[in-house]
């Protein structure tokens, strides 16, 4: 009698969905790695935005930096409105995580700019932030549309630093680099961040993008203190 070919054709059966299962749950693992990722990179660069203000804190306290109290009033209010409609917009946490961590601190610096900076009266720049800010809410509240309110936000924040820049161009003593350069660190990663996790929204660039260039062209300017003392 001819041996039976079932426990063979068993065998081979059991090899194929052993093969597929492995190369599934293969192919799965590279994006647990990239989502893993992310999320540290997320959180690098959240503890990152909190170094920068640690170090802007302490430029403060050591006199080598005096906030204005009427622009971190401004800035308060723009970095609060600026999480809460990033992280509605994106629904990332990954994403949000830099947001809210400059949100928490921004509000503490804020707070200790009340006792240890000077205040001014708002000029004509303070109040086009402050309009726009304002704008936004109302955009996001009407529209509900935190897409549209968190490019407003950006806008405003954008404006918000032409007097500073123009500020550290005529005086680059008035500020210190580093701190500069700590926060453009941070948007680079939260750039990252966004992508790896791309989903087809340009709007999410917005953000990081434009505040990595803000602070960094605050940063290079310092340089001009050298130049200034050559010249």
């Amino acid at each position: 009698m001819r041996p039976s070919t079932e426990p063979t054709t068993s065998v081979a059966v059991s090899e194929s969905q052993f093969f597929k299962y492995r190369h599934d749950n293969t192919a799965a693992l590279p994006q647990e790695d990239k989502m893993d990722l992310t999320l540290l990179l997320g959180i690098a660069a959240g503890v990152l935005q909190l170094v920068a203000f640690g170090i802007y804190n302490k430029q403060v306290f050591q006199g080598t930096t005096t906030p204005n109290t009427a622009t971190w009033t401004l800035w308060a209010f723009l970095i609060a409105l600026n999480a809460s409609t990033y992280a509605a917009m994106t629904a990332d946490l990954a994403k949000s995580l830099l947001p809210i961590a400059s949100a928490l601190a921004g509000l503490g610096t804020f707070a200790y700019a009340l006792f240890a900076g000077k205040f001014r009266r708002l000029d004509f720049w303070d109040w086009v932030v402050l309009s726009i800010g304002i704008a936004a809410g109302v955009v996001w509240w009407w529209y509900q549309s935190a897409t549209y309110a968190n490019l407003l936000v950006v806008g405003a924040v954008v404006v918000s630093f032409l007097p500073l820049l123009r500020g550290v161009w005529k005086n680059p003593a008035v500020e210190k680099a580093l701190a500069w350069y700590v926060w453009a660190t941070a948007y680079i990663l939260l750039t990252m961040v966004v992508i790896l996790r791309w989903k087809g929204q340009y709007e999410d660039f917005v953000y990081p993008v434009s505040m990595f260039f803000l602070h960094l062209a605050v940063g290079l300017l310092t340089l001009r203190k050298a130049e200034l003392v050559r010249a």
